[in-house]
Formats: C-alpha cells, sequence, structure tokens
C-alpha cells in the first residue's frame, strides 16, 4: 500500500460524492421501470448505482426478468427516455445540491495543492458541474467517448489518473457505489467508499457521510 505522503491526487465520482443527483437518477429510472410493469426495490436502486445508462437498464431487465425482450434499438430509445426525464430534473439543479462537507474538503484539497478531476460514470457530468458553478475545481472531467468500458472496470479511473499525469498509486478515489469502490480498486487505486460499510465493505477506507471527508480524516484512516 503506497504512503498517504505520495498522494498528489484524488478522483471524485459525481452522483452521491459531489451532489446528490443520484435523486433524479433514481427517480428517472424508476419511471422507466414502472412503464415496463418492473417494481422498483431499494436493492435494485443499488445494483445500478455507479452505472452507465445501458448498463443499468440491462440490470433492471434481468432483475425483471426481460431481458430477452427488447432489441438493442428499444433498449436504446428506453434509455433516451430516461435521459429526457433526468434532463428535466436536472434543470432545477444548482449549489444548493452540493452534498454537506464538500466545498470545504474541495477548498481544503486546493489549498494543499492536490488535483482534482471527476470520474463519473455519467454523460451528464459537465453539465451538471456547471449547474453547480464546480467549473474552478473541475476544470478536467473524464469523458466517456475516450474509454473502452465504464465502471466497474477500471478504465473511468485510469484515465483519471492519467489525464492527471499522475500514477495510480499518487491518486485517491471517492466513490458511493458498489461498481465504483469496484472501478478504484480494479485500478489499484486507493479507494475511499462513502456510504453503508457493510454494503461498501470492499473500500480501503469508509466513511457514512460526505462530512468526513477530510484530509486528517483519511489520514487516521490510511490503511497500514
Amino acid at each position: 500500500m503506497t504512503d498517504f505522503s505520495k498522494i498528489k491526487g484524488v478522483l471524485f465520482d459525481l452522483n452521491g460524492i459531489i451532489t446528490d443527483s443520484w435523486l433524479y437518477h433514481s427517480k428517472s429510472w424508476r419511471q422507466i421501470a414502472e412503464s415496463i410493469g418492473i417494481q422498483w426495490r431499494s436493492d435494485l436502486e443499488e445494483a445500478i448505482k455507479g452505472r452507465d445508462r445501458i448498463d443499468s437498464l440491462n440490470e433492471i431487465l434481468r432483475v425483471g426478468g426481460l431481458e430477452n425482450k427488447y432489441s438493442e434499438q428499444e433498449k436504446e430509445a428506453l434509455a433516451d427516455k430516461k435521459n429526457d426525464i433526468y434532463q428535466q430534473m436536472l434543470e432545477i439543479m444548482n449549489p444548493n445540491d452540493i452534498l454537506p462537507g464538500i466545498h470545504d474538503f474541495l477548498a481544503e484539497l486546493r489549498a494543499s495543492n492536490y488535483q482534482m478531476i471527476i470520474a463519473s460514470a455519467s454523460a451528464n457530468a459537465p453539465k451538471e458541474i456547471k449547474k453547480l458553478e464546480l467549473e474552478n475545481y473541475f476544470p478536467l472531467i473524464v469523458d466517456l467517448k475516450g474509454i473502452k468500458h465504464n465502471k466497474p472496470a477500471p478504465d473511468v479511473y485510469l484515465k483519471a489518473a492519467e489525464m492527471l499525469h499522475l500514477n495510480v498509486d499518487q491518486c485517491i478515489g471517492i466513490d458511493d457505489g458498489v461498481v465504483g469502490v469496484e472501478s478504484i480498486n480494479a485500478a489499484n487505486v486507493v479507494s475511499i467508499g462513502v456510504g453503508d460499510p457493510t454494503v461498501l465493505n470492499m473500500a480501503d477506507i469508509n466513511f457514512k457521510s460526505t462530512k468526513e471527508l477530510t484530509l486528517a480524516n483519511i489520514r487516521q484512516n490510511w490503511p497500514k
């Protein structure tokens, strides 16, 4: 395990870490699921957290036993419909939607000369960062068109480290989803899971809330 003193970059998931836009995603997917007769459940919501649109839809269809009912074209149409619903909800996003403790954490990282980047599975990340007025902190956002596989594959976090011109052992990855933490671990980056530690037990470090994200807390909980 790399020493904390060697860390120079922080790779951020967006939904559930920077902002609670996951609430909008969840509501959008629930509308789609229920429109095709699939009951929405908390375990289904957790299973799609951090996945991209098509992966999320495939998981919803699999759980509902409908994975072979829709053609690829029909799946694309359902995914586009979900995104249309989400885009409408996104219009009301503003800086008040930034999660507790995040502003202070970003300011602390900047003051300590850490590099930062958004490593999100969402193609809407640039729009969300603009709505949240965080462009000054995040001029760099991983472009999903430039990666082959989305989370839980390591590509997003590997690309994020590359864009910062850092080795993976110089980075920390922060995510709130199982597939996101799996992605960080697969990239051989030190992982911080934010949320239920029993769900995110594969993370190197666990915090229950974004309010706990401070350099002091990370240093104190650094894996031996």
